[in-house]
């Protein structure tokens, strides 16, 4: 509030001067507003970074004494909020450790599609895998009713896969990933903000699932231990019938608000990483 209140009373534009004892240029502060240091020193440009990094931070009280009271420009201010809001990139996610996770990931989705068929190999004669007639079908289980047996199978295998990629995580990098976070994301703003589980969850029995369109859940993200630090996104893809072509990412209908886009689209966008997909037999797909 208070740099908002500072931006209103101040002029935009020209050069960034201060009262008598000390001159703005370029964001430093001239030699009479400079501190003097152990041994006479002065040093104005260490000075004033550190309080243009504070600044920067959000911190009011610094853009004041940087600027000048009546000198501060509405730009400064806008700065100062910006920085505040920013979260900082994080550190690009070791070879090593995207190596293991990788490998982590592909059984997962590999095990997950055995399992699954294995469940259901009485369904489907020809050897235990659905064919393209009977992915079309609708399952006979009262659980999924109204769902083609693709569907079925497609979220029973996300679900497999989802169980076993939190075992294999939790070993390789604790509090390091999420599994299927909801992100409400503005891409008028490139903001992105978590959605708690229980959050989702109210709104879903409330009947308020509307407020969660133009969310985006991928299934697996790696952080740093903050789930809008991402280092790495991952989807699982499972065909019902396994071909041996790459799954396509899905793509959003219309009317919805990314209908030109689709996932793989709007995960770069928003979470700043190229996603990846992880389908069985064929691995991670670049």
């Amino acid at each position: 509030m208070a740099l908002l209140l500072l931006a209103g009373c101040v002029p935009v534009g020209g050069s960034l001067r201060r009262p008598p004892g000390g001159m703005v240029v370029h964001g430093h502060l001239g030699p009479s507003a400079a501190p003097r240091f152990p041994g006479g020193a002065r040093s104005s440009f260490q000075y004033s970074d550190t309080l243009s990094a504070q600044c920067a931070s959000g911190i009011a009280a610094a853009c004041v004494t940087l600027y000048g009271k009546e000198a501060a420009s509405v730009a400064a201010v806008a700065n100062a909020v910006k920085g505040a809001m920013e979260t900082p990139k994080p550190p690009a996610l070791d070879e090593l450790t995207r190596g293991s996770i990788e490998e982590k990931l592909v059984k997962c989705a590999n095990d997950a599609r055995s399992d699954v068929l294995l469940k259901h190999a009485a369904h489907f004669p020809k050897g235990g895998r659905p064919t393209d007639e009977e992915c079309k079908q609708l399952t006979t289980d009262p659980k999924y009713a109204g769902k083609t047996w693709a569907q079925q199978l497609g979220i029973e295998m996300h679900e497999a896969a989802r169980n076993c990629a939190e075992a294999a995580l939790e070993k390789l990098v604790p509090g390091r990933f999420s599994l299927e976070q909801r992100y409400r994301y503005d891409p008028n703003t490139k903001q992105k903000k978590p959605v708690s589980a229980d959050e989702e969850k109210a709104l879903v029995k409330t009947g308020n699932a509307g407020e969660l369109k133009g969310s985006l859940k991928p299934d697996v993200v790696i952080h740093i231990g903050d789930v809008l630090a991402i280092q790495a996104v991952y989807d699982f893809k499972f065909r019902c019938v396994n071909d041996g072509k790459p799954p396509d990412w899905d793509s959003y209908p219309e009317g919805h608000l990314y209908e030109d886009a689709n996932q793989e689209q709007m995960y770069k966008e928003a979470f700043g990483v190229v996603p990846l997909r992880v389908a069985p037999r064929l691995g991670v797909i670049r």
